[in-house]
C-alpha cells in the first residue's frame, strides 16, 4: 500500500524546520508497512489534492504567507472539497491563518469563519495545551504575529502559555480532518500521541490494522520537555 504526502510550499513555509514533521510521518507510515512518496510543491506548480493521503503546510514569514495564499486561492474549491471529504491536513505556525476569511483587510481563502488581526509586536511562548481528542498534553513553542477571532472549531485548550487571541483560552483549528495550530517547529516529533493520531487515521482510511510500536526515545524526550514546562506553570 502506497501513501502519498504533499509537502506544500516546502521552500517558503519551512521557517522553523517544519520538514521534520514530514520526515517523522514518513518514518512512522513506513513502520506500519506503507510505501511512502513525498511530493514537494510550491508556487507555480499545478496542484491536484485528490491524489494525496496527507497534506502538510509549515510556518513562514508573513510576506511568504501572502505569496502562498494568493497561489492557493486558485485552488480554493479543490482544497475545500478535500477538507469536506475528510482529507488529512496539518497546518502549523501561521499557515492556517490563510484558511480563514481575512487577515486584516486582505481576503483569504474563506474556508472557515475566523478572521486574523495582525499584531504590532510578535508574541512568543513555550506552551502546554490539552485537547478532547488526546489523552496526553501538547508541548511546543508559539511565535506569532496574529490573533484569531470568531473561531468556532478550536483544537486545543490553553493550560500554559498563549492561545489564539488575548483571552488565551483556546488555540488552533480542528474541523473533520483539518488540523491547524500556531505551534511551530516539528510538533509531531515532539508529541508522539499526536503523531500516532495521524498514523491511526490513515490506517483506518486504508482499512489497515494499526500496529502498536513503541518509540522509547520519542516518549522519553516528550516526558522530559513536559516535566520542565510543568515546573514553570
Amino acid at each position: 500500500m502506497k501513501v502519498k504526502i504533499l509537502h506544500l510550499y516546502y521552500d517558503l513555509m519551512n521557517l522553523y524546520g517544519e520538514y521534520g514533521n514530514v520526515k517523522v510521518l514518513e518514518r512512522h507510515f513506513q513502520d506500519q508497512g506503507f510505501a511512502v512518496k513525498v511530493d514537494n510543491k510550491t508556487l507555480g506548480d499545478e496542484l491536484n489534492f485528490s491524489q494525496y493521503d496527507f497534506i502538510y503546510i509549515g510556518c513562514g514569514t508573513e510576506k511568504n504567507l501572502e505569496h502562498v495564499s494568493k497561489h492557493l486561492a486558485n485552488y480554493r474549491e479543490d482544497i475545500k472539497e478535500y477538507i469536506e471529504k475528510n482529507g488529512l491536513i496539518l497546518c502549523t505556525g501561521n499557515s492556517f491563518e490563510m484558511f480563514g476569511k481575512s487577515i486584516d483587510d486582505k481576503e483569504m481563502l474563506n474556508i472557515f469563519e475566523y478572521t486574523v488581526k495582525r499584531l504590532k509586536d510578535r508574541k512568543t511562548s513555550d506552551i502546554i495545551y490539552t485537547s478532547d481528542i488526546l489523552t496526553n498534553k501538547i508541548v511546543g513553542f508559539v511565535n506569532k504575529m496574529g490573533e484569531i477571532e470568531n473561531n468556532y472549531h478550536n483544537l486545543f485548550k490553553v493550560e500554559f502559555g498563549i492561545g489564539c487571541n488575548k483571552d488565551n483560552k483556546y488555540e488552533g483549528v480542528y474541523y473533520k480532518n483539518f488540523f491547524g495550530t500556531y505551534v511551530s517547529g516539528p510538533i509531531l516529533a515532539r508529541n508522539p500521541e499526536l503523531l500516532k493520531l495521524f498514523v491511526i487515521k490513515l490506517c483506518e482510511k486504508e482499512n489497515i490494522k494499526y500496529k502498536e510500536i513503541k518509540y522509547e526515545n520519542e516518549e522519553k524526550a516528550y516526558k522530559l520537555v513536559l516535566t520542565e514546562l510543568e515546573k514553570r506553570k
